[in-house]
């Protein structure tokens, strides 16, 4: 899927290019999103979510109550057992990471092999266009967020290698990367996809 909140998207371009959410309204609450990658259904609700409204990371009123993530969910399930391999591309960090982001304290079963495939990306990267990646749990390397697609396909679909992908930089230009950063950025990402290609 080339875009996951696809009017959350065209809400930064008409109106706040730093929005997060997608625009669904609350019934309890003037303040408007749910965070969709707070929004799936293994372990939703738990560490680095929100029941506030208003908040960045507010997770909606269940697992899976928005169309878009239930968009996804409705697109993979019939592949259960079938997807080799699942990126989802954020911004920003140059980061590579891998499941259980949802607790620091739980090692998932594949982490190893994860954490393999991941370098080698990540070194391919940096032959390929000099950029920086670096490698771990997500949980552990950036921070503990509940209910996100990556740790729902990994325990929904059996999928060997589960990765997000947050794109450059690694913070001087942040959300706000400026034009002269988008090829390369798109480099870095077709890198690590061409490599995991190579082991399914």
């Amino acid at each position: 899927m080339p875009l996951l909140n696809p009017d959350g998207y065209v809400y930064t371009w008409t109106q706040n290019p730093m929005w997060r959410k997608n625009r669904a309204l609350s019934t309890s609450s003037t303040c408007v999103g749910v965070d969709l990658n707070r929004n799936f259904g293994y372990q939703w609700g738990g560490n680095g979510t929100s029941s506030n409204p208003c908040s960045n990371i507010y997770k909606g009123a269940s697992a899976f109550s928005e169309p878009e993530s239930r968009a996804l969910r409705d697109a993979m399930l019939p592949l259960t057992g079938k997807v080799k391999a699942y990126i989802t591309f954020h911004s920003y960090g140059q980061y590579i990471i891998y499941p259980w982001g949802y607790s620091t304290s739980v090692t998932h079963p594949l982490t190893k092999t994860m954490n393999t495939a991941g370098k080698a990306m990540a070194r391919r990267i940096r032959t390929k266009t000099g950029a920086v990646y670096s490698v771990g749990n997500s949980a552990r390397l950036l921070y503990p967020a509940a209910g996100a697609s990556d740790d729902w396909v990994s325990y929904t679909l059996n999928t060997t290698y589960v990765y997000t992908i947050e794109l450059r930089d690694t913070g001087s230009s942040g959300f706000a990367l400026p034009a002269s950063e988008i090829l390369p950025t798109v480099k870095d990402a077709w890198e690590a996809v061409k490599y995991l290609a190579t082991l399914i």
